[in-house]
């Protein structure tokens, strides 16, 4: 075993540890995919979670949502005249999962919208197959009860990413726009680990917040209960588009780099079991929209093509070909570099359905257009 697969079995704590073995005992074929990315990436490969967005369905609008473009109401408004671009069914996403595994991937999320909306929710996970692949949902929690949490695991869901946006009811409720949705959230944190599914925590962090008692309670909060939580910057995509001022600064990203020391919190751009991938673009995950469109991470609108026309491979060749996206960077793209910023920002202003398509703002140049 190399050093960094030892530093990666060091790392692990003992509750972490008994998880992987419990896995291994019910899916021994997922644990050893998951055990091989370190290896992966040792040799230059990479292994990036896939997010699927086949549904955009949801119970919420939230202020930040950084899919609010790729909404069924916007959808449905720009196809009422065009038919373009044909959603995915479940034999795309039987297809998706074949490719995946012959990569060697292993990680599959299943978000939208809000995930526990969809009807044919148990079909997609039957489709991606939870005996090939990890499968963690996203939800805002709001339909996560004892029972559903117990369903769900049941299926062959692994984990749950719940969104909680603030430890103040009523900010959260605000910043969700729907009353009751911080309730339903913190009863769907119990039922989740009630159900013995592995739990995370999703929230905003917008400029200032990382600096208030109510985010250092959330922090304390996730870490005594043994949870992670991640921590997604807001940045100006989606809904944001219309809050510039949500928009953090680096005092902001240093101070919550310090938060990291002490509690289990972290972001993407976070090391962990001693991989430094630096900004997570195709490296790390990738985004599948409900019309089969690939984006290199959930908050750049520019695909790297249409997995019903071309190949996954070819899509993460040509992503990691790409020179904004290929290479390390220790700073996030969307987030921090501003020439990119300005340019994903008029590019992405001139369609009205997103996310741009291949050749279009990301190009067979390997560069954006001017």
């Amino acid at each position: 075993m190399s050093s960094s697969a030892l530093l990666n079995e060091a790392s692990l704590t003992p509750a972490e540890q008994a998880k992987r073995n419990d896995l291994a005992s019910r899916k021994p074929y997922v644990a050893s995919k998951l055990a091989n990315i370190s290896r992966m990436e040792q040799r230059g490969e990479i292994s990036p979670i896939i997010r699927v967005e086949k549904s955009y369905l949801c119970n919420f609008q939230c202020t930040h949502c950084s899919a609010e473009y790729y909404m069924d109401r916007h959808f449905e408004k720009v196809h009422k005249t065009s038919d373009d671009r044909s959603r995915i069914d479940l034999d795309f996403v039987r297809k998706l999962s074949k490719e995946a595994d012959e990569l060697g991937l292993a990680r599959f999320v299943i978000t939208g919208g809000e995930p526990l909306v969809m009807r044919d929710f148990d079909a997609v996970v039957e489709a991606i197959d939870p005996d090939k692949h990890y499968i963690i949902t996203d939800t805002n929690g709001w339909f996560l009860d004892d029972e559903r949490a117990r369903h769900i695991k049941s299926i062959g869901v692994e984990k749950v990413q719940l969104s909680l946006d603030s430890m103040i009811e009523k900010d959260h409720d605000s910043f969700r726009n729907k009353p009751g949705s911080w309730k339903k959230a913190m009863r769907a944190i119990e039922a989740t680990l009630d159900a013995d599914l592995n739990l995370l925590l999703s929230t905003v962090l917008v400029k200032g917040r990382v600096q208030t008692d109510e985010f250092r309670q959330m922090c304390e909060f996730a870490t005594e209960r043994g949870v992670g939580l991640y921590v997604s910057y807001a940045k100006p995509t989606g809904s944001c588009t219309d809050h510039p001022e949500f928009v953090i600064d680096k005092k902001d990203a240093d101070i919550l780099r310090e938060m990291e020391k002490q509690y289990s919190v972290f972001t993407h751009m976070t090391p962990s079991y001693g991989s430094h991938k630096g900004c997570i673009t195709v490296k790390g995950i990738i985004t599948v929209t409900s019309t089969g469109e690939v984006t290199p991470c959930p908050y750049i609108d520019f695909s790297l093509g249409n997995l019903q026309q071309t190949s996954l491979k070819e899509v993460l060749d040509r992503g990691m070909a790409n020179p904004w996206l290929g290479p390390h960077r220790p700073d996030c793209l969307i987030g921090e570099d501003p020439k990119f910023i300005d340019l994903h920002t008029e590019v992405t202003s001139r369609y009205l359905e997103l996310p741009v398509p291949w050749g279009e703002g990301f190009t067979a140049d390997d560069k954006l257009t001017d």
